[in-house]
């Protein structure tokens, strides 16, 4: 996950790694839910109470076949319904990147304090979904 300032796109800056379901084209495939990656676009990012985590949580909205998707803390795919998990991708010996996460809740608190920032102060706040 990079952060990217709106006066400045080109300014990016890598923040957290994510986890999140695999990738299908909808364009082929059909979505299985709660394991299919959420389309590639562009979203905004709103506050919305969470009756799983009992707070306001950063949501992103208008994802196209899918409702509820959020950015929260978690470390394996199991944790993942289709929404965004951020922590860091611990490597084994070998170089390769772990398929979790671990400093997830960490992670979270620092781009929840970001997010909320720049929502509070009515910047907005977009996420762009990629498949890389």
């Amino acid at each position: 996950m990079e952060v990217c300032y709106e006066d400045n796109p080109l300014q990016c800056v890598y923040v957290y790694d994510t986890l999140e379901p695999t990738f299908r084209d909808l364009q082929k495939v059909k979505k299985v839910k709660g394991k299919t990656a959420i389309p590639c676009g562009e979203y905004d990012v709103r506050y919305r109470m969470s009756m799983k985590f009992n707070q306001n949580m950063p949501y992103l909205e208008d994802v196209p076949n899918f409702k509820g998707i959020m950015i929260h803390t978690g470390n394996n795919p199991k944790d993942t319904q289709g929404c965004i998990l951020v922590g860091v991708n611990p490597r084994g010996s070998n170089g390769i990147v772990m398929p979790r996460l671990v400093s997830s809740r960490d992670s979270f608190n620092r781009i929840n304090d970001l997010i909320y920032k720049a929502v509070k102060s009515e910047e907005g706040v977009k996420v762009i979904i990629m498949n890389v």
